[in-house]
């Protein structure tokens, strides 16, 4: 709002006249405008904030290192998530080469601490499972259904130590071992007797963290895949591996005392014997998938059938491993951007700007030229 200043000015002219000289007054008010037509351009400034400022000039000190640590702190990790990615495409590419590979037979003598250079290769195991030292991992859901990871020691016929073999996931109800030899059609799959041959692949678990449960020693159950634990609870190497998805039959597994029993079956009764006897037919299930494999190579059982029967339900081979680098460092550089480009304009924001004694000092000397 301008302000409008009143003067009064007053004038007096002499008159010469017939009855004498006489002065003539006049008077008028003039209205002066004190609008500074030059208006100095200036900021606004709290001369509290400026106080408590100038007071606590180590806190304007650690809020300007913050905006420069921030980013070249950012630059930096940025930078890093640069060479993890690298990395992590390595890795990820070495694993699934090694998935491509035939499966490898698993020397007698392993190191376990090399494990970790043939991570996700396939290998042949031969050799019996060790039942009196079975395990149990989890809880694991499959399908919406809860269950357990059976790992069992295999004692190989090389004569190698024991190695862990996770056989895959089975449902809660057939955790007891007596559910799966109740004579069903799967049961030389479910728990197979005599020497046996396997396609596992070699895996490396991740290391138990300080927030996940300890394992209650002398227990059957595990809540992580605990290797060391496991390995000293079972008397194996720490040697971990995930048997491959598989839903074939494997007549080969089948004892010799079963096959007897299912060819005397067949020659007295044959097929029709099958009908009334709920355990034959479903053992004449079993080998007739098997008798028929070669006419047809992808025969196969359903998951549910191996669920139902208590049959472990192996590890599909692909490698797990997470990516998300590229979007990490997507997150780095961009905060490195934005808080560089905020620090560069609150330099020039304050070169800009006038304290507020510079602000009354050069008032004064402005009003001081008129």
């Amino acid at each position: 709002m301008n302000m409008i200043k009143i003067n009064s000015i007053s004038l007096r002219l002499p008159i010469n006249g017939a009855h004498g000289s006489k002065a003539l007054r006049f008077s008028r008010s003039v209205k002066t405008s004190t609008l500074d037509w030059k208006p100095m351009k200036s900021k606004t400034t709290n001369l509290a904030l400026k106080e408590i400022q100038e007071r606590s000039p180590w806190l304007r000190k650690f809020f300007l290192g913050l905006m420069i640590a921030m980013p070249v702190v950012s630059f930096g990790l940025g930078c890093w998530q640069v060479q993890r990615l690298d990395w992590k495409t390595k890795l990820i590419a070495r694993c699934e080469h090694a998935i491509a590979l035939k499966p490898g037979e698993l020397p007698k003598d392993i190191d376990p601490s090399l494990i970790g250079d043939y991570e996700y290769r396939k290998v042949v195991l031969r050799g019996h499972f060790d039942y009196d030292n079975e395990m149990y991992l989890g809880p694991r859901f499959r399908d919406g259904e809860m269950g357990y990871l059976v790992v069992c020691p295999l004692i190989r016929s090389n004569g190698g130590e024991p190695i862990l073999v996770e056989r895959g996931w089975i449902s809660k109800e057939k955790v007891i071992p007596s559910s799966r030899e109740s004579g069903g059609y799967l049961q030389h799959l479910a728990r197979p007797k005599g020497e046996i041959e396997v396609i596992a692949m070699l895996r490396v678990m991740p290391p138990k963290s300080y927030f996940q449960f300890s394992h209650e020693e002398g227990s059957r159950q595990f809540f992580i895949a605990d290797v060391e634990a496991m390995a000293k609870q079972s008397g194996s190497l720490p040697v971990y591996c995930q048997a491959v998805y598989d839903l074939t039959d494997k007549p080969e597994w089948r004892s010799k005392e079963k096959s007897n029993e299912i060819e005397g079956t067949n020659k007295t009764g044959g097929k029709w014997l099958n009908l009334f006897s709920k355990e034959e037919s479903g053992t004449s299930n079993a080998r007739y998938m098997s008798d028929f494999e070669h006419q047809d190579a992808t025969m196969e059982y359903q998951g549910f059938e191996f669920a139902k029967e208590g049959v472990p339900i192996g590890t599909i081979p692909k490698v797990n491993f997470k990516n998300n680098h590229v979007q990490y460092l997507v997150t780095w550089f961009g905060l490195s951007l934005f808080s560089g480009g905020l620090l560069i304009y609150s330099i020039l924001k304050k070169g800009n700007a006038q304290g507020a004694e510079k602000m009354i000092e050069a008032k004064r000397k402005h009003m001081k030229n008129w």
